[in-house]
């Protein structure tokens, strides 16, 4: 079965919907619950397609918690550095729920959510494995 495509305009006509129903300032949580008794789509798509929840909540004219800082804790170069340390990392099997299950017990990486908010799992391990211990050797 083939995953539906949304266009930009339901994206964020979807969005206003929800916060029309659910209130503002619209979390991704409370929309996640909703997208799904309204076959729209989620959280993950959205911020994937906008570049982030405040960009889509923006691009629909809704309004979003502004309290949490929106500057980031890794940076890209960090993040990459994670994912080839838990590729590394004895018993990795190199699948995104493994990675969040490895990640859960360390605070000071990225959770699969964020992880996931900055790169799609297979580019960051492809570039992890590029810069990861003996990428030279490969190139």
């Amino acid at each position: 079965m083939r995953a539906p495509e949304y266009s930009d305009d339901r994206l964020a006509a979807d969005l206003a919907a929800a916060a029309a129903e659910l209130g503002e300032p619209l979390t991704a949580a409370s929309y996640d619950g909703w997208q799904r008794a309204h076959d729209a789509a989620s959280p993950a798509l959205l911020i994937r397609r906008f570049g982030s929840w405040n960009q889509a909540c923006a691009r629909a004219g809704v309004a979003t918690n502004k309290t949490r800082s929106t500057t980031r804790r890794w940076s890209d170069e960090d993040v990459v550095a994670i994912v080839a340390a838990y590729l590394a990392a004895p018993g990795s099997t190199g699948s995104f729920a493994d990675y969040t299950a490895w990640a859960r017990d360390r605070p000071d990486t990225p959770s699969g959510a964020t992880l996931r908010q900055r790169f799609p799992w297979a580019e960051v391990k492809e570039r992890a494995r590029r810069s990861g211990p003996g990428a030279d050797a490969r190139q």
